[in-house]
């Protein structure tokens, strides 16, 4: 047991559940090969002009750190399992934001003030006072939560429809003119309700809180799928739902003269009263948004009978229901009782930070901007050294739309540069780097193109240090190498995207945290999710990326998407969080960070490299990338994506033609010493490593033999 959690449940606490899985898509397999060729040359661009890219792996070539189970530090931090985290030889942390996925507030410090400070509530802000080391913090519930849906731990729900006229939801009020500084028509607030099939709806039943809409629309979705598929479908009108002089109280709303069928429904608010709520007028704050206390969908007879389609409940066996945002307020009775997050202290002083530069977020989605202030305040105290903060974490899982979240990136930045003008801030933190959202007037449905729009038409495109996104590809139960030939291009859309964007292309793209899924299958950890990982890394380097970080450093039990069994990371576990077993991807950060590159500091430079080997569908399968290090060895990193052996001959290329020469260096991952077994929760490898090594004389006339589903590094000096 970690801190109340049962093993099963503190392994699943680990991973990431976007609300846009379905995005993560399976693409297309390619037939595998057939008949394959026997021989191919590797050619690499030794000319310095040509270079591609310039790297310290120690700063560049990362992992992820997450939440984990209460009181979980002395379980998963244990000298054996530190020891174990630093043998793969990553660098610099990333601490992912697991509050903003649920819902919650996140207290980095937590001892601070409210704004309610009588009764311990309403907005609250950590101390940026040093005092005793922070070594755990939390997650609250917000008091007046909107979204039903579930990510990760979260055990909470929306109360727009828990059945209690009492409770209400309300908008955040950072997003009200006051704050924006614009016409609230410009954010127009939301509730949304997932009916779950179509369904005859003729009328709403809305049970308004303070502040109430004086104007809002009643809409349907005309489309299949309103969240998943945002631009194949648009919001309708009722032809009665359009309201501009809203008295607040309970409406019953009949939307037509005839039914409609719909599965998706909205309210859209646009103007407040700007009544307060029941938290009273001592905070303006309280008065800000728009507020519902229950809402119905269904139909209203003649007799004004109103027969609702709603399932309200105080638990998540709701009807899923979704709201653009969430007013932060909350109690101090109200923290998450399963999950932490990792104190700065704690993380910063840990053996596995190594002393170096850390990407830390600040909560923005479900806090205030003076929060924020007060941590980056904190962090420079302490002198912890910082790559930057990211400012919340996935907004799209959170269905906000780019302007909203523009609004609150604005704001955010411009307090913490106020008092800290130097500070490195980015985001948008996107889930997966092409998001799509509903068509705004212009036409256009994509995100991150009108999250840059809206920052540099409020002069506030400055503000962005770096772009980042988290990078799960494909949605795979088990291992399809075919996959693994698509990669190549879905790193490349993620670089096109933002360049697409018209983000300036001297700012750094960041992937905060990455893997093959987004869930535990099996792929990740058989062997593909090894060379799957390393074709990622060379492929984001070659294009110039300066910050990727693996998901995720700690151990954790193998746990189950439905169909298959495995775990994001490098390490198995037992039920108290021990290693227990490496996994491929285990291997392939030993490859990358401590075989391909220079262990440590050290400028690299990505050198560009051409591979001829194809199958007989025409298809590359052997995917080569080359750095020179800092000790004047050039290192090749070898994928053999087919399931036929190649052999491959080197040439090295500035004006004339140069090969290895000397004593060489090959390492390599294959069936021969990694096999995973599946076997439910009881999944193993075996063998399980090592990492086979040879050294070698070699000169222009050597070629190598490349096994199948393989990894390989070879490694030497060049005449």
């Amino acid at each position: 047991m970690v801190g109340g959690l049962g093993a099963a449940a503190s392994a699943q606490a680990h991973y990431k559940h976007h609300a846009r899985a379905k995005n993560h898509i399976r693409l297309s397999p390619t037939k595998p090969s057939q008949k394959a060729p026997t021989a191919g040359v590797i050619q690499i661009d030794i000319n310095p002009a040509h270079a591609l890219n310039t790297f310290t792996p120690n700063l560049t070539l990362g992992a992820s750190v997450d939440a984990i189970g209460t009181d979980g530090i002395p379980v998963i931090f244990t000298p054996s399992n530190i020891q174990n985290m630093l043998s793969a030889g990553g660098g610099s942390l990333s601490d992912r934001l697991y509050t903003e996925l649920n819902v919650q507030d996140w207290h980095w410090n937590p001892t601070g003030t409210w704004s309610d400070a009588a009764k311990s509530q309403g907005y609250f802000t950590g101390s940026s006072s040093l005092g005793p080391a922070i070594n755990d913090s939390y997650g609250f519930l917000l008091t007046h939560r909107g979204s039903t849906y579930d990510q990760g731990d979260n055990q909470d729900y929306s109360r727009i429809t828990d059945g209690d006229p009492a409770t209400y939801w309300k908008s955040n009020p950072y997003l009200t003119s006051t704050y924006t500084k614009e016409s609230d028509t410009l954010h127009p607030q939301w509730v949304l309700v997932d009916l779950g099939s179509a369904q005859s709806v003729n009328a709403v039943k809305i049970q308004w809180s303070n502040p109430y809409a004086i104007s809002y629309a009643v809409q349907y979705w005309t489309g299949h799928d309103a969240l998943y598929d945002p631009t194949n479908g648009q919001w309708t009108n009722f032809a009665n739902g359009v309201i501009n002089n809203g008295a607040g109280g309970t409406v019953t709303l009949k939307l037509g003269s005839t039914p409609t069928s719909a599965q998706f429904i909205r309210v859209v608010m646009t103007q407040s009263s700007n009544t307060y709520d029941t938290h009273g007028s001592s905070d303006p704050r309280n008065k800000m948004g728009y507020a519902i206390a229950e809402l119905g969908v269904g139909t209203v007879n003649s007799s004004g009978t109103f027969t609702d389609l709603i399932v309200h409940s105080k638990s998540q066996n709701q009807t899923p229901i979704y709201a653009s945002s969430t007013d932060p307020w909350h109690a101090s009775t109200a923290q998450n009782p399963l999950t932490e997050q990792i104190g700065f202290d704690y993380m910063f002083n840990s053996p596995l930070s190594l002393g170096l530069p850390m990407l830390v977020a600040a909560p923005m989605i479900y806090s205030t901007p003076d929060n924020a202030v007060a941590e980056v305040a904190y962090l420079n105290k302490r002198g912890f050294p910082l790559i930057g903060i990211e400012l919340g974490e996935e907004p799209d899982g959170q269905f906000m739309t780019p302007e909203d979240y523009g609004a609150f990136y604005v704001q955010w930045a411009n307090a913490i540069h106020a008092v800290y003008p130097d500070q490195k801030l980015g985001g948008p933190v996107l889930s997966n780097s092409s998001v799509l959202t509903w068509t705004d007037t212009k036409g256009n449905s994509d995100w991150m193109s009108r999250f840059v729009g809206y920052l540099i038409s409020h002069s506030a495109l400055q503000s962005l240090s770096f772009v980042s996104t988290e990078h799960y590809p494909f949605a795979v139960p088990s291992a399809d190498w075919s996959l693994m030939f698509q990669e190549p291009n879905q790193v490349q859309t993620l670089f096109d995207e933002f360049s697409n964007a018209l983000v300036p292309s001297t700012v750094p793209v960041y992937v905060t945290e990455y893997n093959l899924d987004s869930g535990p299958t099996e792929a990740t950890v058989d062997i593909m999710g090894a060379a799957w990982h390393a074709m990622f890394v060379g492929e984001y380097l070659n294009r110039g990326g300066k910050g990727a970080f693996y998901y995720q450093d700690f151990p954790v039990q193998l746990a189950t998407d439905g169909t298959a069994w495995g775990l994001l990371g490098m390490f198995t576990s037992d039920a108290n969080d021990q290693v227990t077993g490496r996994t491929s991807q285990y291997y392939s950060n030993v490859m990358i960070n401590r075989l391909w590159c220079l262990p440590g500091k050290g400028q690299h430079t990505v050198l560009p490299v051409n591979s001829s080997i194809k199958d007989g569908s025409g298809n590359i399968v052997v995917y080569p990338y080359a750095v020179l290090r800092p000790d004047g060895l050039f290192s090749v990193l070898l994928i053999n994506a087919d399931s036929t052996p190649h052999t491959v001959s080197l040439n090295f290329n500035d004006s004339t033609s140069h090969s290895f020469s000397g004593l060489t260096s090959r390492y390599w991952l294959n069936s021969s010493n990694y096999v995973w077994h599946a076997n439910g929760i009881n999944g193993y490898a075996s063998p399980n490593g090592p990492i086979e090594a040879i050294a070698s004389r070699s000169d222009s006339s050597i070629t190598y033999t490349l096994t199948a589903h393989s990894i390989t590094i070879i490694r030497g000096k060049v005449k």
